[in-house]
């Protein structure tokens, strides 16, 4: 910090000091001047007590005189008294008129101030006008040197008539000289006081400002060290700083612990520990590559090549397999030298790992060739379009990926995008018969049903899912190849072959579905179908509608039919049914029908799984409607399954139902009636509102 800016941050507490010290210093000038006024003061009301003594004085001294006369006596001593004690009084009584040099109580010269209040100058005056006819009667007695019983006896008679006057004049000069004396003495006090105060309030001010500066500092001090904490607690990176003897410094990321599977403490050894990791001949370069680095010789950013622990190979005693660490070193530097050494350290098994296995995969595709051909039988229409939806899900998912961690607060819809995208492109490659695509994809779930819960993503998380992504791309590009023979191969033979109906095609499709889902479920299923309206519709409708029927058939099998044992102790037939038909009404429009006849829709059931699934209270759950219930199937990531597989489980077949009606713009309603049927229904509209309408049967529902 530049000691222009250490000024302007102090500024406020530097003005503070300054005024407190002028303004103690002014009290302390004002204090030495008043303490000074006051020993004026006290030295003249010590000459006015004097001087009433002394007008006393010379009256007895004369009337010793008189008396001594009527003796016929004349003693010095008396004459010396009266001219001593008549000296003193003039001398002092002009000083209170004038000011000037007098005789102290202590025989020493003192300097009288002059009077300068009304009240004691009209008593120096009238003492003056009594004391000057007084004095000149005295300088004859005084200066005689016989008896000279007239001027004595005028001298007596006249100090006779005035002593009493002179008295209470020296009184009244003594008494306003107290009087102005306490008045001073009050009002140093009252300044005294008031400077103290506003001293206090001063120093208080500076301390506060002191202590705010302070607290302010301290606060930033602490706000620093606290976000340091957080961001060191929170990467999941290992981060250290390294000083030039290699030790560990004071910060350093919780991970780095957990990374480096040893405990890190500050100021520890940091090579002895990479020893532990490394190979002997990996930690030679190393240490020699650190110590490098310290230098300032060689430029940092021409030693990146030249790091050795990029990507390297650790084993520790906890580790059940090896694991792969990076290490990354960073100069710190200032006024061009090496500080320390930031150290960041990461965990890139997943990484090194899943490159691995993208290898492994690409390398599988020729096998996967093999079974593709078996397509040979597929409707080559129904087949290119899902090659196109699936590339373009599969698009839209990379797309979402890219820019997941852009979007950390909306993880929860993301998720669900991802899921509606990849459990469509599941749904309709069983329904086709590719089950690689399929198997892809339902490990593309699992992966995405930790992510679900979380409420935001990282890189480390998500980077499995592109690598499968790819994987799949190369799938369906395969798929695509395969597809092309086969056009290429009808075109050429195109007498021969007459391509299926939309109709059939899905038919077959959704056939082909169902004795799957029934051959993993252990259930007998016979699927009824009436979807000859197909082909009078816009292909885009059709796909949908297929794919609705695919998630319901699925949703039918695992959830609403029972298998043939419960079947037949309920009195039903041991194969369960389902029907799907797309019908015109009397109006026009064409109602979209998926009916069971399963243990239908139970709240009472869907509540309980709720409960069991720890993810709703007794309290929470109480509270809803049966039609609320109901909703929740609706919900993404919901599922009354105890045990998810490949067919059901997820959350997310009913959430993409819902979301392809709303995308045609249909209103979906729901029939149902415990252990007889459950039907799903609506009306293609395209101008409908999106809802969802329950219709109880036997107010089961």
């Amino acid at each position: 910090m530049s000691s222009k800016s250490t000024l302007n941050k102090y500024l406020g507490i530097i003005f503070a000091v300054s005024l407190f010290l002028v303004f103690n210093l002014a009290v302390l000038g004002l204090n030495f001047y008043t303490s000074s006024t006051l020993h004026n003061d006290a030295v003249s009301i010590n000459l006015s007590g004097r001087q009433r003594m002394l007008s006393q004085r010379t009256t007895k001294v004369l009337l010793t005189m008189q008396v001594d006369a009527a003796q016929g006596k004349l003693d010095p001593k008396n004459t010396a008294e009266l001219k001593k004690v008549s000296s003193l009084f003039d001398t002092t009584l002009n000083g209170f008129k004038s000011g000037g040099t007098v005789v102290g109580g202590d025989e020493r010269p003192v300097y009288l101030e002059k009077v300068s209040d009304g009240v004691a100058k009209h008593s120096v005056d009238e003492a003056l006008r009594i004391w000057q006819p007084y004095k000149q009667l005295l300088v004859p007695v005084i200066n005689s040197t016989y008896i000279d019983d007239i001027r004595l006896d005028m001298a007596t008679d006249y100090a006779r008539e005035h002593n009493l006057k002179l008295l209470k004049l020296m009184n009244d000069l003594t008494t306003q000289l107290e009087k102005n004396t306490k008045t001073k003495a009050r009002n140093l006090q009252l300044i005294q006081t008031i400077a103290m105060v506003l001293s206090l309030l001063l120093f208080a001010n500076i301390v506060f400002n002191a202590l705010r500066k302070l607290r302010s500092a301290d606060g930033e001090i602490e706000k620093a060290q606290r976000e340091t904490t957080e961001i060191l607690n929170t990467v999941k990176e290992g981060l250290i700083l390294l000083d030039p003897q290699l030790s560990v410094g004071s910060q350093f990321s919780s991970s780095v612990s957990k990374i480096l599977q040893h405990e890190i403490t500050a100021n520890m050894p940091f090579m002895p520990v990479l020893e532990q990791l490394v190979s002997a001949e990996i930690y030679a370069s190393a240490k020699d590559y650190i110590e490098l680095l310290f230098g300032n010789k060689v430029k940092e950013s021409l030693m990146l090549s030249l790091n050795p622990l990029t990507e390297v190979k650790v084993q520790t005693k906890n580790d059940t397999t090896p694991r792969y660490l990076s290490f990354q070193f960073n100069r710190v530097v200032e006024e061009k030298r090496v500080l320390h050494l930031l150290v960041t350290v990461q965990d890139v098994t997943e990484q090194v790992t899943q490159a691995e296995e993208l290898s492994k995969l690409k390398g599988q595709s020729s096998i996967n060739l093999e079974l593709l051909k078996k397509l040979l039988q597929v409707d080559t229409f129904q087949l290119r379009q899902f090659l196109n939806n699936a590339q373009t899900g599969l698009d839209a998912l990379n797309v979402i990926l890219a820019n997941a961690d852009k979007r950390a607060a909306n993880q929860g819809e993301l998720a669900n995008q991802c899921f509606r995208i990849i459990h469509a492109i599941k749904g309709e490659a069983a329904a086709i018969g590719l089950e690689a695509i399929e198997t892809q994809a339902h490990q593309f779930e699992e992966n995405l049903v930790s992510l679900r819960k979380k409420t935001s993503w990282d890189a480390q998380e998500i980077l499995s899912l592109p690598v499968m992504l790819s994987a799949m791309l190369d799938q369906i590009r395969q798929i695509e190849t395969i597809v092309n023979v086969i056009q290429e191969y009808r075109q050429v033979n195109s007498s021969a072959y007459k391509p299926p109906t939309i109709s059939t095609s899905v038919s077959n499709n959704l056939k082909r579905l169902a004795e799957q889902v029934c051959q993993n479920q252990n259930k007998n299923v016979e699927l009824k179908l009436n979807l000859d309206l197909l082909d009078r519709m816009e292909t885009k409708t059709a796909h949908q509608l297929q794919q609705i029927a695919i998630q319901l058939i699925r949703n039918g099998i695992y959830h609403g039919i029972e298998t043939p044992s419960i079947r037949l102790a309920k009195g039903k037939s041991a194969h369960g049914e389902i029907l799907i038909s797309a019908l015109m009404n009397p109006e026009g429009a064409i109602d979209f029908i998926v009916r069971d006849d399963g243990q239908g829709i139970v709240p009472s059931r869907i509540r309980t799984s709720m409960i069991a699934s720890g993810r709703y209270s007794n309290e929470i759950v109480s509270q809803l409607s049966d039609k609320e219930i109901v909703g929740k199937l609706f919900e993404p990531g919901f599922s009354t399954a105890d045990n998810p597989d490949k067919d059901a489980g997820r959350g997310v077949g009913m959430d993409l139902v819902q979301s392809l009606i709303n995308e045609i713009g249909g209103d979906l309603k729901i029939d149902t009636k415990a252990d007889v049927f459950t039907q799903f229904a609506f009306r293609l509209s395209k101008h409908a509102k999106p809802s969802i309408n329950l219709n109880a049967t036997e107010a089961v529902v």
